[in-house]
């Protein structure tokens, strides 16, 4: 057995006494009480279905959690689509009318074969109608007339089709056509749940990566009818004015889909925590107390959201900690 001995003058002596008094008695004050070592905070209380939390009068949680009283008033939500050139039309300098100028061979393909199909449609027409007179006067016979009208048929199927596959990509080659010169289309990408802020007709900002300083304004022409399986966005066509021609196909652009609007609370997505597809935010209802609400928002941007539902004007609302709230609340 290992011992340790020590003299009655060793000085090892106060050292271990002052431990050992230390960890079995605490710490003495200056008036002879003893304070324990470490204090244990108390949880916060939960009730309502944890839409109510109190927390205690120490608790280090508190530190965390920030707080700011929200007022209703104008605000702008920026809308950001990403876009791209996908045609220029422009005036020809040789014959004095339009070319038309797409981002894609395949696009510009199609629409050739739309031009095409429009002037078979054109002939075949004419050419029927000369047939069936014929055919009236005995001076062509029915297999002439069967032929002229299958003729016929397949230009209209031809370009039907193409105009299907036009409008799929965001054109309508019937309103392309009448594209005065000098003009650029956009296609921008809309998500689904961003499609509301979208209106037919009004003026957007657009600006170029190719020219990150300068703005230009669009127009919303179109928006389109498919929603993309994949991504859930919806394509939206916007046309600029591109009179030095300095805006090509192909090239990338931002477009700004936000309208201002009056009368409501904005609320940084620092206060917006979701659970199951649905948005909540916390709001300070006295020190130590706070309420989970349940909001409807009307629409976000990449730092703020408008609040729909669920906040009223001079509302206490969390802003920094909402993390610990929300795992606090759903007992996560």
């Amino acid at each position: 057995m290992l011992r340790m001995h020590c003299s009655p003058c060793s000085p090892l002596l106060p050292v271990l006494a002052l431990v050992c008094g230390s960890l079995l008695g605490g710490c003495t004050k200056s008036d002879g009480s003893t304070a324990a070592l470490s204090v244990t905070a108390r949880p916060a209380e939960v009730t309502e279905n944890g839409s109510r939390i109190v927390f205690p009068d120490v608790s280090p949680g508190l530190a965390r959690i920030t707080a700011q009283v929200v007022h209703a008033g104008s605000a702008t939500i920026p809308v950001i689509a990403p876009a791209h050139v996908v045609a220029s039309i422009s005036a020809g300098l040789s014959t004095g009318g339009r070319i038309v100028l797409f981002d894609s061979p395949d696009v510009t393909s199609l629409y050739s074969q739309y031009s095409q199909s429009r002037s078979n449609i054109e002939r075949t027409t004419k050419n029927l109608e000369r047939v069936k007179e014929m055919f009236s006067n005995q001076a062509a016979n029915a297999k002439d007339l069967n032929e002229a009208e299958a003729e016929s048929a397949n230009a209209r199927t031809t370009i039907a089709e193409c105009e299907a596959k036009l409008r799929g990509l965001g054109f309508n080659p019937v309103e392309l056509e009448g594209v005065q010169p000098g003009t650029i289309w956009l296609i921008c990408d809309v998500l689904e749940s961003q499609l509301h802020e979208v209106q037919q007709g009004e003026d957007v900002p657009i600006v170029f990566s190719a020219f990150p300083d300068h703005v230009i304004h669009g127009r919303a022409d179109a928006i389109g009818e498919v929603v993309d399986p994949v991504t859930r966005t919806i394509k939206v066509r916007v046309s600029a004015a591109n009179p030095h021609g300095r805006i090509l196909p192909g090239m990338f652009a931002r477009v700004d889909f936000g309208d201002p609007v009056g009368n409501v609370v904005v609320l940084p997505l620092t206060a917006v925590v979701t659970v199951e597809g649905q948005d909540y935010a916390f709001v300070q209802d006295s020190e130590r107390t706070y309420s989970r609400r349940p909001i409807t928002l009307a629409s976000s941007g990449a730092t703020a959201a408008v609040v729909k539902k669920g906040i009223a004007d001079g509302d206490r609302v969390v802003t920094g900690g909402t993390m610990l709230l929300k795992g606090i609340s759903f007992g996560y």
